[in-house]
């Protein structure tokens, strides 16, 4: 698994520079990833994930922003929950985090990398989320 997360962690690294992870690979930060034009407090926000032990079987699931990210208006976000604790673990790293309750609709794991699911496509969900999308 190792081997595979890393080479996913390195093609996110291509988009996304300021990625960190941890040393054994069971979560991803990027520091400065884009939030949806116009609909929330701040232009950008703190991302993180874990990387279940069971990946890609398994895909991520729940994700972390900053505490104080609020739609434009000032209201909270839907399925958006302050805190460090999610439903499926807490925040792998400590801050001022808050999470969004959000599952991929489907996951489909491949052999391969660009056969099905992995950790680009599920960042690519976390946008259809941030915007107020279902991932179809």
């Amino acid at each position: 698994m190792h081997e595979r997360v890393a080479s996913e962690i390195n093609m996110l690294k291509q988009r996304y520079p300021l990625l960190q992870h941890g040393d054994n690979l069971s979560w991803v930060l990027i520091l400065d990833f884009s939030l949806p034009q116009g609909r929330y407090n701040k232009e950008r926000t703190k991302l993180l994930f874990s990387i279940p032990t069971s990946y890609p079987s398994a895909g991520p699931d729940n994700f972390f922003t900053d505490g104080d990210l609020r739609l434009k208006d000032s209201s909270m976000p839907p399925s958006f929950n302050l805190g460090p604790n999610s439903s499926s673990g807490a925040a792998p790293i400590p801050g001022d985090w808050a999470w969004f309750s959000w599952h991929p609709v489907l996951w489909r794991p491949a052999a391969t990398i660009e056969g099905g699911d992995n950790l680009y496509t599920f960042i690519k969900g976390i946008n259809l989320c941030l915007r107020g999308e279902e991932m179809k």
